[in-house]
């Protein structure tokens, strides 16, 4: 982690004052809380106190334990018992409610995380869920409006995020990523990580029966001391069994949310799992929406130069870029200091 710091400095020493990280663990929970507060006034507006008022009203509940709280995201305000309020300053009225999401991370990996960081000389300037910070990068107010699946695959886990009106429905962590896929080649083919991670990247694929039984990969390729041939099918059926264990889940999670295929805009798929071949037809053929790959798109954000795209156009970027656009959010100054950035790797390109 030092190291990483030092390196982060070299290029700025700003970039270590206000580091943002993304949370990504199978500890992550979600729930929904609410929030009462009267208004103040005599004229019955309600201003900018009352909204913080009733917030905190809603993040007051007893926390689960040994957790603490990572967002408490507003999903609407009610006046009067009337919802479907975005935003209630102006507005008159005699109560104030509000409906959150609160997402809540297991406390001592999250200190943990922290103490790390301040051990190494950063300062911490947010925690923010996985498939929120992917979701800003990749996903459009069109989509999260008519209602989409946001799913982020990552090496250890796989996250979950479901839109729908511009609102945040529903959040998930699964404790299975494609990390679980070399762990499966692996024993499945006795041999080494390193060796299942080159075959998974090389000949893996996510539909078997797409693969010809004909195929055949020759170990050797990869191992020297290994004359064997594997059919490549047989390496696309490891994957197989894996990845639908894991569609299971999330077809399961969208249930318990009251939602099984009605989200016009599909899932959206983040993340360097899903530049496994076949993954896209896979995902459809589960969860029966139409799929595609999210990549983060620079134009639709005035702070970024839509000219640094090229170093971005991987979906493996989603979350980064979302945590840039989250920590810009904070820091409204920040612009210059982002060109620093985008420019310092652009030049690192042959």
């Amino acid at each position: 982690m030092e190291y990483l710091v030092l390196d982060l400095q070299k290029i700025s020493k700003q970039c270590t004052e206000n580091i943002f990280i993304n949370v990504n663990s199978e500890h992550v929970k979600a729930r929904v809380s609410k929030g009462l507060a009267a208004v103040a006034r005599a004229d019955r507006e309600i201003q900018e106190d009352d909204v913080v008022r009733v917030i905190e009203a809603a993040q007051s509940l007893k926390p689960s334990t040994n957790h603490v709280v990572l967002h408490n995201i507003v999903r609407e305000y009610f006046i009067d018992d009337v919802g479907d309020i975005l935003n209630p300053v102006g507005m008159t009225g005699n109560r104030l409610e509000v409906d959150t999401l609160i997402v809540e991370a297991f406390a001592p990996h999250v200190n943990l995380l922290l103490k790390c960081l301040r051990q190494a000389g950063a300062h911490v300037g947010g925690l923010i869920f996985n498939s929120l910070a992917s979701s800003r990068a990749a996903l459009s107010k069109n989509a999260k409006d008519l209602g989409v699946l946001m799913l982020d695959f990552g090496f250890g886990t796989t996250t979950m995020a479901l839109f729908e009106e511009n609102k945040v429905r529903h959040l998930k962590s699964f404790p299975i990523g494609c990390g679980y896929l070399t762990n499966d080649i692996a024993i499945g083919l006795k041999t080494s990580i390193d060796i299942a991670e080159k075959l998974k990247a090389a000949y893996g694929y996510a539909l078997a029966k797409d693969v010809s039984r004909r195929e055949m990969i020759k170990m050797a390729e990869f191992d020297q001391s290994n004359k064997n041939e594997i059919p490549r099918r047989f390496l696309a059926e490891i994957i197989e069994v894996r990845l639908a264990e894991l569609l299971e889940l999330i077809n399961n999670e969208l249930k318990t949310a009251g939602h099984t295929t009605q989200l016009p805009a599909g899932a959206i798929i983040t993340g360097g799992g899903v530049k496994l071949p076949g993954m896209i037809e896979f995902i459809r053929h589960h969860l029966k929406l139409p799929v595609q790959i999210g990549f983060p798109d620079l134009k639709n954000f005035e702070i970024l130069n839509p000219a640094h795209q090229e170093l971005v156009d991987d979906p493996e970027f989603a979350t980064a870029v979302g945590l840039v656009l989250w920590g810009a959010n904070e820091r409204p100054k920040s612009k210059s200091f982002l060109e620093t950035i985008f420019n310092f790797f652009k030049n690192l390109k042959p």
